[in-house]
C-alpha cells in the first residue's frame, strides 16, 4: 500500500498513564500536491514528527504520570468506507510535571474551524496538573501552550521524510467527506470534562 495526493489520513496519538489507562487523540489530514506515491513508513515518520511537535508545546504542563506510547496512521478506503492501518510508530513523549494531576476526566478543549462553518474538530488534552488552573480557569501560561499546540496542529506543512504536502482538517463520517482546517482555533479558558465512553465505543 502507498499514499497518494488526495488520500485522507487518520492519525491516532496514543498516551498511556503509568497505571495502564489509555488516552487517545485523533487527527485528520489529507495529502495535497501532485507528487507521490509516498511510502507508508515515510508518511508514518511524518505523522510522528507532527504529533511530537504539537505535544512538545505542552510537555511541561502535563503530568509525569502520562507518557506517549505510539502514533498510528490509517488511510481512508472509499470502497469499504473505513480506515485501513498503514503505519505504527513508537512515540517517545515524557511530560515532566510532578504536581498532582487534575481528575482524569478534566481536559483542555481546543476547537478548530474548517472551510465548512458547520464542521469543526475538537481536541481534548488530558493529563494537565492542578497548577494549570487558577480560580477555576486555565492560567495564562497554559493558554499560551495550548495556542502553540493549535498552531502546530492546524498549519499545513511539508513532511520532512516523505516530502508530501499535508493539509490538516476534519473527517466527517456522517458526510463521508474531508474538510480542511482554516487555521483558526477556539480555546476555552474553562476546563472541559471528557465523558467516559463505554468499552468498545469510539476510537
Amino acid at each position: 500500500m502507498s499514499i497518494s495526493p488526495g488520500d485522507v489520513l487518520k492519525i491516532v496519538a496514543v498516551l498511556s498513564w503509568l497505571d495502564g489507562n489509555v488516552a487517545q487523540n485523533v487527527f485528520g489530514a489529507a495529502i495535497g500536491g501532485t507528487g507521490g506515491p509516498y511510502d507508508d513508513e515515510d508518511i508514518g515518520d511524518d505523522a510522528l514528527a507532527w504529533v511530537s511537535a504539537m505535544f512538545a508545546n505542552i510537555a511541561t504542563g502535563l503530568s509525569n504520570q502520562i507518557d506517549g506510547s505510539e502514533v498510528k496512521v490509517y488511510k481512508y478506503d472509499s470502497v469499504d468506507d473505513d480506515f485501513d492501518e498503514v503505519a505504527t510508530e513508537s512515540w517517545t513523549f515524557n511530560p515532566s510535571n510532578s504536581a498532582d494531576q487534575l481528575p482524569r476526566g478534566v481536559a483542555a478543549l481546543i476547537n478548530c474551524k474548517t472551510l465548512d462553518p458547520d464542521v469543526s474538530g475538537k481536541k481534548y488534552i488530558p493529563g494537565l496538573t492542578e497548577g494549570a488552573v487558577t480560580a477555576g480557569l486555565f492560567e495564562s501560561g497554559t493558554m499560551t501552550a495550548l495556542a502553540n499546540f493549535a498552531d502546530d496542529w492546524l498549519g499545513p506543512f511539508t513532511g520532512g521524510t516523505s516530502g508530501a504536502t499535508w493539509i490538516p482538517g476534519v473527517w466527517s463520517p456522517t458526510r463521508t467527506n474531508f474538510y480542511a482546517a482554516t487555521g483558526t482555533a477556539l480555546i476555552s479558558t474553562i476546563p472541559a470534562y471528557q465523558r467516559r465512553r463505554k468499552r468498545g465505543v469510539g476510537i
